[in-house]
Protein backbone atom coordinates (compact mmCIF):
# COMPACT_ATOMS: atom_id res chain seq x y z
CA UNK A 1 0.00 0.00 0.00
CA UNK A 2 0.94 3.80 -0.70
CA UNK A 3 2.01 5.78 2.74
CA UNK A 4 -0.37 6.52 4.86
CA UNK A 5 -1.46 10.41 5.43
CA UNK A 6 -2.27 11.18 9.30
CA UNK A 7 -5.66 10.34 9.97
CA UNK A 8 -6.09 8.84 6.12
CA UNK A 9 -5.78 4.88 8.42
CA UNK A 10 -3.55 2.51 9.82
CA UNK A 11 0.21 2.07 9.15
CA UNK A 12 1.13 -1.18 7.49
CA UNK A 13 2.90 -1.86 10.21
CA UNK A 14 0.15 -1.04 12.80
CA UNK A 15 -2.28 -2.83 10.21
CA UNK A 16 -0.64 -5.75 10.60
CA UNK A 17 -0.82 -5.88 14.44
CA UNK A 18 -4.52 -6.61 13.65
CA UNK A 19 -4.26 -9.65 11.64
CA UNK A 20 -6.66 -12.28 12.15
CA UNK A 21 -7.28 -15.77 11.01
CA UNK A 22 -9.03 -16.00 7.89
CA UNK A 23 -12.65 -16.67 8.63
CA UNK A 24 -15.91 -16.09 6.79
CA UNK A 25 -18.12 -13.57 8.54
CA UNK A 26 -20.18 -10.52 7.27
CA UNK A 27 -17.87 -8.28 4.39
CA UNK A 28 -16.85 -5.00 6.04
CA UNK A 29 -18.65 -1.54 5.30
CA UNK A 30 -15.96 0.68 6.32
CA UNK A 31 -12.39 1.58 4.98
CA UNK A 32 -11.45 1.33 8.36
CA UNK A 33 -12.77 -2.15 9.39
CA UNK A 34 -11.38 -3.57 6.46
CA UNK A 35 -7.57 -2.22 6.48
CA UNK A 36 -7.08 -4.27 9.93
CA UNK A 37 -7.48 -7.04 7.70
CA UNK A 38 -4.83 -8.88 5.75
CA UNK A 39 -7.21 -10.22 3.46
CA UNK A 40 -8.91 -7.11 2.48
CA UNK A 41 -5.82 -4.68 2.45
CA UNK A 42 -4.44 -7.51 -0.36
CA UNK A 43 -7.86 -7.25 -2.08
CA UNK A 44 -7.87 -3.00 -1.77
CA UNK A 45 -3.83 -3.18 -3.78
CA UNK A 46 -5.04 -5.17 -6.34
CA UNK A 47 -7.59 -3.06 -7.08
CA UNK A 48 -5.64 0.35 -6.99
CA UNK A 49 -2.80 -1.91 -9.23
CA UNK A 50 -5.19 -2.68 -11.59
CA UNK A 51 -6.05 1.19 -12.08
CA UNK A 52 -3.29 2.25 -12.12
CA UNK A 53 -2.50 -0.76 -15.10
CA UNK A 54 -5.25 0.62 -16.82
CA UNK A 55 -4.36 4.10 -16.97
CA UNK A 56 -7.58 4.96 -15.77
CA UNK A 57 -6.52 8.15 -13.81
CA UNK A 58 -4.17 11.46 -13.85
CA UNK A 59 -2.64 13.01 -10.28
CA UNK A 60 -3.09 16.69 -10.98
CA UNK A 61 -4.42 19.86 -9.48
CA UNK A 62 -7.99 20.96 -9.40
CA UNK A 63 -8.78 23.44 -12.29
CA UNK A 64 -10.65 26.48 -10.90
CA UNK A 65 -14.72 25.75 -10.68
CA UNK A 66 -14.20 22.11 -11.26
CA UNK A 67 -15.99 20.42 -8.67
CA UNK A 68 -14.77 16.65 -6.76
CA UNK A 69 -16.74 13.40 -6.77
CA UNK A 70 -16.77 11.47 -3.72
CA UNK A 71 -15.99 7.77 -3.83
CA UNK A 72 -16.17 4.59 -1.34
CA UNK A 73 -15.08 1.41 -1.04
CA UNK A 74 -16.98 -1.63 -1.22
CA UNK A 75 -15.98 -5.23 0.15
CA UNK A 76 -17.05 -8.33 -1.24
CA UNK A 77 -16.64 -12.15 -0.12
CA UNK A 78 -17.34 -13.95 -3.74
CA UNK A 79 -18.41 -17.89 -3.71
CA UNK A 80 -18.39 -20.54 -6.16
CA UNK A 81 -21.38 -22.69 -6.85
CA UNK A 82 -20.55 -25.08 -3.47
CA UNK A 83 -20.57 -21.77 -1.24
CA UNK A 84 -16.97 -21.49 -0.49
CA UNK A 85 -14.94 -18.60 -0.78
CA UNK A 86 -13.44 -17.93 -4.41
CA UNK A 87 -11.93 -14.65 -3.87
CA UNK A 88 -12.16 -11.21 -1.90
CA UNK A 89 -13.17 -8.40 -3.44
CA UNK A 90 -12.66 -4.63 -3.06
CA UNK A 91 -14.35 -2.20 -5.30
CA UNK A 92 -13.39 1.07 -5.44
CA UNK A 93 -16.73 3.40 -6.05
CA UNK A 94 -17.42 6.50 -7.68
CA UNK A 95 -20.56 8.63 -5.34
CA UNK A 96 -22.21 8.66 -9.08
CA UNK A 97 -25.29 10.36 -7.27
CA UNK A 98 -23.62 13.74 -7.12
CA UNK A 99 -23.09 13.57 -10.64
CA UNK A 100 -24.74 16.40 -12.76
CA UNK A 101 -26.23 15.90 -16.32
CA UNK A 102 -24.57 17.71 -18.84
CA UNK A 103 -21.46 18.93 -16.68
CA UNK A 104 -19.99 15.56 -15.49
CA UNK A 105 -22.23 12.55 -17.56
CA UNK A 106 -24.40 12.71 -20.79
CA UNK A 107 -25.47 8.71 -21.85
CA UNK A 108 -26.02 6.43 -19.33
CA UNK A 109 -27.57 3.59 -21.06
CA UNK A 110 -26.15 0.08 -21.61
CA UNK A 111 -27.72 -2.97 -22.68
CA UNK A 112 -27.56 -6.76 -20.98
CA UNK A 113 -28.35 -9.68 -22.44
CA UNK A 114 -31.80 -10.86 -21.69
CA UNK A 115 -32.20 -13.98 -19.72
CA UNK A 116 -34.22 -15.68 -22.76
CA UNK A 117 -30.68 -15.18 -24.46
CA UNK A 118 -29.06 -16.83 -21.69
CA UNK A 119 -30.99 -19.68 -21.53
CA UNK A 120 -31.46 -20.15 -25.42
CA UNK A 121 -27.23 -20.50 -25.87
CA UNK A 122 -26.86 -23.56 -23.82
CA UNK A 123 -29.91 -25.08 -25.54
CA UNK A 124 -28.40 -24.24 -28.89
CA UNK A 125 -24.69 -26.04 -27.66
CA UNK A 126 -26.61 -29.09 -26.32
CA UNK A 127 -28.89 -29.63 -29.49
CA UNK A 128 -24.78 -29.26 -31.48
CA UNK A 129 -22.81 -30.77 -28.90
CA UNK A 130 -20.66 -28.00 -28.17
CA UNK A 131 -18.94 -26.92 -25.44
CA UNK A 132 -19.86 -23.57 -23.67
CA UNK A 133 -16.73 -21.56 -22.25
CA UNK A 134 -16.69 -18.52 -19.89
CA UNK A 135 -13.84 -15.31 -19.17
CA UNK A 136 -14.81 -13.07 -16.37
CA UNK A 137 -13.29 -9.25 -17.55
CA UNK A 138 -11.85 -8.03 -14.14
CA UNK A 139 -12.69 -4.26 -13.24
CA UNK A 140 -14.94 -4.28 -16.46
CA UNK A 141 -15.66 -0.16 -16.32
CA UNK A 142 -11.77 0.46 -16.40
CA UNK A 143 -11.66 0.16 -19.41
CA UNK A 144 -14.34 2.54 -20.91
CA UNK A 145 -13.05 5.82 -22.24
CA UNK A 146 -14.30 9.10 -20.54
CA UNK A 147 -15.54 11.53 -22.77
CA UNK A 148 -16.48 14.30 -20.42
CA UNK A 149 -14.11 15.85 -17.35
CA UNK A 150 -14.19 13.67 -13.97
CA UNK A 151 -12.58 14.33 -10.85
CA UNK A 152 -12.60 12.22 -7.92
CA UNK A 153 -10.38 12.40 -4.79
CA UNK A 154 -7.47 10.49 -3.83
CA UNK A 155 -8.69 7.22 -1.86
CA UNK A 156 -8.43 6.40 1.92
CA UNK A 157 -5.25 4.11 2.55
CA UNK A 158 -3.53 5.25 -1.20
CA UNK A 159 -3.36 9.22 -0.46
CA UNK A 160 -0.06 10.19 -2.33
CA UNK A 161 2.35 11.37 0.76
CA UNK A 162 3.29 15.20 -0.08
CA UNK A 163 0.33 15.34 -2.13
CA UNK A 164 -2.43 15.24 -0.50
CA UNK A 165 -3.80 18.00 -2.07
CA UNK A 166 -4.24 17.03 -5.54
CA UNK A 167 -7.02 15.04 -7.22
CA UNK A 168 -7.35 12.63 -9.79
CA UNK A 169 -9.10 13.37 -13.39
CA UNK A 170 -10.55 10.08 -14.67
CA UNK A 171 -9.35 9.26 -18.17
CA UNK A 172 -11.58 5.44 -17.89
CA UNK A 173 -14.70 5.29 -15.88
CA UNK A 174 -15.04 3.93 -12.30
CA UNK A 175 -17.64 1.78 -10.84
CA UNK A 176 -20.68 3.97 -10.41
CA UNK A 177 -20.19 6.39 -12.45
CA UNK A 178 -23.98 7.40 -14.76
CA UNK A 179 -21.60 6.82 -17.76
CA UNK A 180 -19.53 3.76 -16.72
CA UNK A 181 -21.74 0.76 -17.88
CA UNK A 182 -22.04 2.88 -21.47
CA UNK A 183 -18.72 3.85 -21.94
CA UNK A 184 -17.89 0.07 -20.96
CA UNK A 185 -19.65 -1.62 -23.49
CA UNK A 186 -18.97 0.85 -25.93
CA UNK A 187 -15.46 -0.17 -25.89
CA UNK A 188 -16.21 -4.10 -26.01
CA UNK A 189 -17.92 -3.39 -28.55
CA UNK A 190 -15.61 -1.51 -30.48
CA UNK A 191 -13.04 -4.71 -30.36
CA UNK A 192 -16.11 -6.80 -31.48
CA UNK A 193 -16.71 -4.99 -34.45
CA UNK A 194 -12.85 -4.81 -35.31
CA UNK A 195 -12.40 -8.36 -35.06
CA UNK A 196 -15.07 -9.30 -37.39
CA UNK A 197 -18.00 -9.62 -35.46
CA UNK A 198 -21.53 -8.99 -36.39
CA UNK A 199 -24.16 -8.05 -33.64
CA UNK A 200 -27.13 -9.62 -33.06
CA UNK A 201 -30.14 -6.74 -34.48
CA UNK A 202 -32.93 -8.67 -32.00
CA UNK A 203 -30.13 -8.62 -29.16
CA UNK A 204 -27.56 -6.03 -28.74
CA UNK A 205 -25.39 -8.40 -26.73
CA UNK A 206 -25.22 -10.86 -28.90
CA UNK A 207 -22.50 -11.47 -31.23
CA UNK A 208 -21.89 -13.54 -34.06
CA UNK A 209 -18.75 -14.38 -36.11
CA UNK A 210 -18.27 -16.36 -38.82
CA UNK A 211 -14.80 -18.12 -40.79
CA UNK A 212 -14.43 -18.12 -44.46
CA UNK A 213 -14.60 -22.16 -43.78
CA UNK A 214 -18.63 -21.65 -42.58
CA UNK A 215 -17.91 -22.28 -38.79
CA UNK A 216 -19.11 -19.78 -36.22
CA UNK A 217 -18.35 -18.49 -33.00
CA UNK A 218 -21.46 -16.95 -30.74
CA UNK A 219 -20.98 -14.38 -27.91
CA UNK A 220 -23.24 -13.15 -25.22
CA UNK A 221 -21.81 -10.19 -22.93
CA UNK A 222 -23.34 -9.55 -19.91
CA UNK A 223 -22.34 -6.94 -18.15
CA UNK A 224 -18.26 -8.35 -16.98
CA UNK A 225 -19.57 -11.97 -17.52
CA UNK A 226 -18.95 -13.52 -21.21
CA UNK A 227 -19.94 -16.75 -22.68
CA UNK A 228 -19.09 -18.19 -25.73
CA UNK A 229 -19.36 -21.45 -27.60
CA UNK A 230 -18.47 -22.83 -31.50
CA UNK A 231 -18.39 -25.32 -33.75
CA UNK A 232 -15.08 -24.91 -34.08
CA UNK A 233 -12.23 -25.76 -31.05
CA UNK A 234 -9.44 -23.39 -32.99
CA UNK A 235 -12.15 -20.27 -33.47
CA UNK A 236 -12.71 -20.43 -29.37
CA UNK A 237 -8.72 -20.91 -28.53
CA UNK A 238 -8.32 -17.87 -30.67
CA UNK A 239 -10.91 -15.67 -29.25
CA UNK A 240 -10.09 -16.78 -25.59
CA UNK A 241 -6.49 -15.41 -26.48
CA UNK A 242 -7.40 -12.21 -28.19
CA UNK A 243 -9.65 -10.77 -25.45
CA UNK A 244 -7.50 -11.94 -22.88
CA UNK A 245 -4.77 -10.08 -24.58
CA UNK A 246 -7.22 -6.77 -25.30
CA UNK A 247 -8.21 -7.03 -21.43
CA UNK A 248 -7.66 -8.00 -18.06
CA UNK A 249 -9.55 -11.32 -17.80
CA UNK A 250 -9.77 -14.26 -15.63
CA UNK A 251 -10.25 -17.93 -17.98
CA UNK A 252 -13.26 -19.28 -16.02
CA UNK A 253 -12.74 -22.70 -18.47
CA UNK A 254 -16.04 -24.49 -19.47
CA UNK A 255 -19.47 -22.89 -18.03
CA UNK A 256 -20.81 -23.75 -14.66
CA UNK A 257 -21.93 -20.92 -12.90
CA UNK A 258 -23.42 -18.30 -13.94
CA UNK A 259 -25.65 -15.27 -13.28
CA UNK A 260 -26.96 -17.38 -9.81
CA UNK A 261 -27.26 -20.86 -12.39
CA UNK A 262 -25.75 -23.50 -11.99
CA UNK A 263 -24.62 -25.30 -15.23
CA UNK A 264 -23.12 -29.16 -15.72
CA UNK A 265 -22.01 -30.11 -19.19
CA UNK A 266 -22.36 -33.78 -19.96
CA UNK A 267 -22.04 -35.95 -22.82
CA UNK A 268 -26.28 -36.32 -22.46
CA UNK A 269 -26.57 -32.67 -22.53
CA UNK A 270 -26.13 -29.66 -20.55
CA UNK A 271 -28.09 -29.06 -17.20
CA UNK A 272 -29.46 -26.23 -15.67
CA UNK A 273 -30.76 -25.93 -11.97
CA UNK A 274 -30.36 -23.48 -9.18
CA UNK A 275 -29.66 -25.90 -5.86
CA UNK A 276 -27.87 -22.68 -4.76
CA UNK A 277 -30.13 -20.11 -5.29
CA UNK A 278 -32.70 -22.15 -3.76
CA UNK A 279 -30.86 -22.59 -0.75
CA UNK A 280 -30.06 -18.95 0.14
CA UNK A 281 -33.62 -18.03 -0.96
CA UNK A 282 -34.50 -20.74 1.94
CA UNK A 283 -31.78 -19.29 4.75
CA UNK A 284 -33.06 -15.65 3.69
CA UNK A 285 -36.47 -15.96 4.47
CA UNK A 286 -35.88 -18.30 7.42
CA UNK A 287 -37.17 -21.36 5.64
CA UNK A 288 -34.48 -24.12 5.72
CA UNK A 289 -35.96 -26.21 7.79
CA UNK A 290 -39.77 -26.36 6.24
CA UNK A 291 -41.00 -29.35 5.43
CA UNK A 292 -41.23 -30.00 1.30
CA UNK A 293 -43.92 -30.06 -0.83
CA UNK A 294 -44.30 -31.17 -4.28
CA UNK A 295 -47.16 -29.18 -5.01
CA UNK A 296 -46.79 -25.47 -3.73
CA UNK A 297 -51.14 -25.46 -3.22
CA UNK A 298 -53.58 -27.98 -2.48
CA UNK A 299 -55.76 -28.45 -5.69
CA UNK A 300 -59.56 -27.02 -6.22
CA UNK A 301 -58.81 -25.09 -3.14
CA UNK A 302 -60.54 -21.62 -2.75
CA UNK A 303 -58.64 -18.49 -0.98
CA UNK A 304 -60.58 -16.31 1.21
CA UNK A 305 -59.44 -12.88 2.73
CA UNK A 306 -58.75 -13.38 6.67
CA UNK A 307 -59.98 -10.85 8.42
CA UNK A 308 -59.09 -12.01 11.78
CA UNK A 309 -55.45 -12.25 10.74
CA UNK A 310 -52.30 -11.02 11.51
CA UNK A 311 -51.10 -8.05 8.81
CA UNK A 312 -47.87 -9.00 7.11
CA UNK A 313 -45.14 -6.96 6.04
CA UNK A 314 -45.94 -6.04 2.77
CA UNK A 315 -41.77 -4.89 1.85
CA UNK A 316 -41.22 -8.67 3.15
CA UNK A 317 -43.48 -10.36 1.46
CA UNK A 318 -42.62 -8.47 -1.96
CA UNK A 319 -39.17 -9.65 -1.35
CA UNK A 320 -40.32 -13.26 -1.08
CA UNK A 321 -42.28 -12.76 -4.43
CA UNK A 322 -39.41 -11.22 -6.31
CA UNK A 323 -36.69 -14.00 -5.27
CA UNK A 324 -39.32 -16.14 -6.29
CA UNK A 325 -40.25 -14.50 -9.54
Amino acid sequence: MEEFVSGEGLSEEEAEAYMIQDVLGEDPTQFEEAVKHKKWRKAMGSEIQSIGKNQTWELMDLPTGAKTIGFKWLFKTKLNEEGEVDKYKARLVAKGYSQQHGINFSEVFAPIARMDTIRLIPTLASCEGWDIFQLDVKSEFLHGELSEDVYIEQPKGYVKKGKEHKVYKLHKALYDLRQAPRAWFSCIESHFMKDGFQKCPSEQTLFIKRSSGGNILIVSIYVDDLIYTSNDTCMMIKFKNSMMQAFDMSNLGKMRFFLGIEILQKTGGIFMFQRKYANDILMKFGMSESKPVKSFIVHGIKMNKDVDGVIVDDTYFKQIIGSLM
